[in-house]
């Protein structure tokens, strides 16, 4: 029995620790405190098409329901007064479910432009913190009766992959989902949240009462390390060159044209047929992801020709998955690599073998982690420190890419099927954020760019286009008929 088909019980269970723990990670305890510079905010908004507008009444049940099956959509983040912990989710007592579902029209007949112009500006605004940060929009009123779903969380609640766990419990697999469309929300503590002072205080007392035993494992560990260098200094060796290529700078300088920056967004969005792409990714003996790296290196390489600009390499950033099965659903667990990507390389093939030879040698890297492991003592520096080092290290990217596999089947949000699927990450300082998630069979790419970075979205859109089509012509049916064609062309 598949996760959507399981007993409602089980997918509430899925759900009850959904997000991790209250105290947050320090990654995502950065990654919230780092917003004090507005270029740095973590907003991820997915974009669902509806072939029809859903009932509004179970829509709003269905809502009822996941907030009740997962705490975390009920819970706002206090941060401590003092720096004796990370921030802690807690619950709002002045929660409204009104509040962070809304629905608003658009003039008939909406186009997918108009409803991309609309999620970014939904996107871009920021979250109340005062409440769980997170909004859920219905938007009526786009072409041949369809509506859209957006839902915007901040990236410290979840990662991509994350909230695909979320949705594949929330949506269902039929029209009709009487259960979930009969939901009530039970009655919660109207208990006040803990002040920033009282939460500092309390986990002060959890410090000194752990101290004794943490300060014990700290020492035991950092002798372990000591005894290992001294018997084998050549793998304390290795692991400091492969620290200083994990955490060192950019590979290479940035591209010209992606250098400025604002505070404005954009949404573009592609197809790309799944099975055409998994093919041309067999074919070449490489995975989905790598397949489609090399397919927007070519839509690169092709945007700086149009834009009059040969440029040979340009920084490409992209997340290496930590997760463990025993991780739990809805927790940020990535590290982030960077890659020189080859701009004048026109062959797709050799793109992709240049990548699966990079990709090979980063996840042998000994210290691949370690910046995950630096970041509990990052969140104790001064904020100004955090945004800086942070900043530092995002707005040096020209881009940033990420594959997520998304629900392979058809689903329904209050009676309306979802057709398309469209993730936009969050634009945390670097010139663009691009995403890709499967869905019931299809690809779509969404393409996050700051207006002032990307003078020219459309034309980015159509290229990364372009290049990829590069790639599915590796594909046999793509080849065979490439070659039917010439052979027609010389007859």
């Amino acid at each position: 029995m598949s996760q959507t088909e399981a007993p409602m019980q089980q997918l509430r269970a899925d759900l009850r620790d959904w997000g991790g723990p209250a105290e947050m990670s320090a990654f995502d305890a950065v990654m919230w405190r780092a917003e004090a510079d507005p270029r740095l905010r973590s907003t991820v908004t997915s974009v669902m098409v509806l072939d029809r507008t859903p009932d509004w009444a179970q829509l709003m049940a269905r809502h009822r329901w996941l907030v009740d099956a997962a705490p975390r959509f009920r819970q706002r983040v206090v941060v401590p007064a003092l720096n004796t912990g990370h921030p802690t989710w807690v619950d709002d007592p002045h929660f409204d479910l009104a509040y962070h579902v809304r629905r608003i029209g658009i003039a008939e007949p909406g186009s997918r432009r108009q409803l991309f112009e609309l999620a970014q500006t939904l996107a871009m605004t920021p979250f109340d913190r005062s409440r769980p940060p997170w909004e859920a929009t219905l938007i009526e009123g786009l072409e041949n009766g369809r509506a859209a779903y957006v839902l915007k969380l901040h990236h410290a609640v979840s990662d991509g992959l994350g909230i695909i766990q979320l949705l594949t419990r929330m949506l269902s697999r039929t029209r009709d989902d009487t259960e979930r469309a009969q939901s009530e929300l039970r009655a919660r503590s109207r208990r006040a949240a803990p002040s920033a002072l009282s939460l500092s205080l309390r986990q002060l007392r959890k410090r000194l009462r752990t101290l004794p035993q943490d300060g014990a494992e700290g020492l035991s560990t950092a002798r372990r390390h000591l005894r290992s260098a001294l018997n084998d200094p050549a793998t304390l060796t290795s692991y400091l060159a492969s620290a200083k290529r994990t955490l060192g700078v950019r590979p290479v300088p940035g591209s010209p044209i992606f250098r400025r920056r604002s505070l404005s967004w954009h949404f573009e969005g592609i197809e790309i047929p799944l099975p055409r792409l998994k093919a041309a990714a067999r074919q070449a003996g490489a995975s989905l992801n790598d397949a489609l790296l090399a397919g927007l290196i070519g839509g690169f390489r092709r945007y700086h020709e149009e834009m009059g600009l040969e440029q040979s390499h340009m920084p490409l950033s992209f997340p290496v998955s930590l997760r463990t099965g025993d991780d739990t659903l809805g927790t940020n667990r990535f590290a982030g690599v960077q890659y020189a990507a080859p701009l004048l390389e026109t062959d797709a093939l050799k793109r992709i073998h240049a990548i699966q030879e990079f990709v090979r040698g980063v996840r042998q890297e000994p210290a691949l982690d370690l910046l995950v492991r630096m970041m509990p003592a990052i969140t104790r520096l001064p904020l100004p420190a955090i945004t800086a080092m942070i900043a530092g290290f995002t707005v040096a990217q020209d881009a940033q890419i990420s594959n997520v596999p998304g629900i392979p089947h058809q689903v329904f949000l209050a009676g309306a099927e979802v057709v398309e699927f469209w993730p936009f990450p969050p634009l945390p300082g670097c010139g663009m954020m691009i995403a890709l998630v499967s869905h019931s069979g299809r690809c779509f790419l969404g393409i996050n760019s700051d207006s002032a970075a990307v003078t020219e979205p459309d034309l980015l859109a159509e290229c990364f286009r372009l290049g990829v089509e590069e790639v599915l012509l590796l594909a046999p049916a793509a080849k065979k008929s490439a070659n039917a064609r010439k052979r027609t062309a010389k007859s």
